[in-house]
């Protein structure tokens, strides 16, 4: 029994303490937790150099690049446009700092998929096509919304039922379904994902597209400059965080491939509160097609091909998904340059990427108006890891509960064996060289921020729409003259496509 005691002790001592839990810098400012970018750049191997207040930050390891910029949202992922909850802040000696909601909620799932909690088989997919029956949605001088959404549905159906998916639909035909009737039917199949299909509308410039999954516990959708109370409260879907924003990524970055060469026309992977998606409990996403308030994309969305190409588009995002979520591995339609893992190729660094002026929306805004920065002279310190010396690290750790915010690392756990001794930089620091590799340890070791307190403004606050709002410049049905019957509807897509029978079809 001694004898076992003592190679179980030893052990642990070759094997186990080695991988040592990863040790984040971590900063408060404006009652928010962040962690240092240099400290973000060496859990995920991004090799660091301090950055330029006046412009983008750029990095790339093996597999993925980086784009950033101090007081903004947006950020560009292997090129990929995502809308921050927080924007980046100054921070101190130089470095900046991402909020620590964005780390564990977006870029962890995003760049180590095979890390996302709760990954399981993904057996079906929930189509929700927008609108319906009384409810036409945006219109065109072509069309409605509704008979778009409709159409796209099918020939999505007919793509992953060949690939081997069950499909369900939230409504098969032209008839009105509310919303928590959507999402009430989603929830009769576990372990099947949801993608609710619009077609965005707002003034005649605005073009492009969007995806949008649920907005994490105590943070505003992408939308509002304002913090409501409603958005501290946990929702059904936010059990799905991380799956989400994963669900999102990958059907965002298929979908923008149909407008190759137009960087504007990549809007992001937004965040919001729509019914459909915050009541549901299966990994869910809105996927908003086109502007049909554009003269040129109305255009566009009214041919049967872009729908075509929009419905393939999607259903490789949902397979690739699929693939990273569980067991199975289906081949993408329409071919792919991926890996058998389902790894993108490494990709350049992106350049520094001007973002396009905002579509005046409700949907889109400008992503750093209404989240207020640090005051100039008031940079939050940066809780550096502690050294790794046994004689000190007791006080260290003492120390360090007074300047870590709550829900940060225990103050129990060891430095990182890598770069310990390496100072926080600051202005006059060299030039600098790559990051070393990332941690040994795969936990990422960060827990989630704490809900902000509820403050009697929250009530003042806007309340969010139940789902993206419609700007119809080219109505479809008039209004009723006195003593006369309305004109019919005509309005539809070009597709001859039979919708399914009435009723979720399995």
């Amino acid at each position: 029994m001694l004898k076992a005691c003592l190679a179980w002790a030893f052990f642990c001592l070759i094997f186990v303490l080695p991988l040592r839990a990863f040790d984040w810098e971590t900063a408060t400012s404006n009652g928010r937790e962040y962690v240092s970018l240099r400290s973000f750049c060496l859990f995920y191997g991004f090799p660091y150099s301090p950055p330029s207040s006046n412009e983008r930050f750029n990095s790339r390891n093996a597999a993925h690049s980086v784009s950033l910029k101090a007081g903004n949202s947006d950020m560009y992922l292997d090129g990929v446009h995502y809308v921050m909850s927080f924007p980046v802040e100054n921070g101190d000696h130089g470095d900046w700092l991402v909020s620590r909601m964005d780390v564990i909620k977006l870029f962890e799932p995003v760049l180590r998929p095979t890390e996302v909690s709760g990954r399981h088989t993904i057996r079906g997919v929930v189509i929700d096509a927008g609108h319906g029956g009384t409810d036409n949605g945006a219109t065109s001088r072509l069309g409605a919304e509704k008979n778009y959404t409709l159409d796209t549905a099918n020939r999505l159906r007919k793509i992953l039922q060949d690939a081997g998916f069950k499909v369900v639909f939230t409504r098969s035909n032209d008839v009105f379904v509310d919303l928590y009737e959507r999402a009430h039917i989603a929830s009769l199949y576990p372990d099947y994902a949801f993608v609710s299909i619009h077609f965005n509308s707002a003034t005649p410039e605005a073009h492009g597209l969007e995806t949008y999954c649920l907005s994490p516990r105590g943070a505003a959708s992408t939308s509002s400059n304002y913090l409501t109370r409603g958005d501290i409260q946990k929702l059904p879907g936010n059990d799905y965080d991380t799956q989400n924003i994963l669900l999102a990524s990958m059907v965002h970055s298929e979908i923008i491939k149909l407008n190759p060469g137009d960087q504007s026309a990549d809007r992001g992977v937004k965040r919001a509160r729509f019914v459909v998606i915050k009541q549901n409990v299966l990994p869910a996403i809105l996927v908003e097609g086109g502007f049909v308030s554009n003269h040129m994309e109305s255009s566009r969305v009214d041919r049967p091909d872009y729908r075509q190409s929009l419905a393939t588009a999607i259903a490789r995002g949902v397979i690739r998904f699929s693939n990273s979520m569980g067991d199975r591995n289906v081949p993408l339609p329409g071919g792919s340059s991926r890996d058998d893992n389902d790894n993108p190729p490494p990709k350049p660094a992106p350049k520094p990427i001007p973002v396009a002026p905002p579509a005046p929306s409700g949907l889109a805004h400008d992503s750093t108006a209404g989240k207020p920065a640090a005051p100039k002279n008031s940079a939050p310190a940066i809780a550096a890891p502690p050294a790794p010396d046994k004689a000190t690290s007791k006080t260290n750790k003492k120390g360090k509960k007074k300047t870590t915010p709550a829900g940060t690392t225990p103050a129990t756990t060891p430095a990182p064996a890598a770069d310990t001794t390496t100072p926080a930089p600051t202005a006059s620091t060299p030039p600098p060289t790559p990051a070393p590799a990332p941690a040994t340890n795969n936990s990422l070791n960060l827990t989630e921020p704490a809900a902000p307190t509820p403050t009697p403004g929250m009530d003042k606050a806007p309340a969010e729409p139940d789902e993206p709002p419609t700007v119809n410049i080219y109505p479809t049905t008039p209004e009723k003259p006195a003593g006369k019957t309305p004109a019919p509807d005509t309005s539809s897509p070009a597709s001859t496509n039979a919708a399914p029978a009435e009723g979720p079809q399995p």
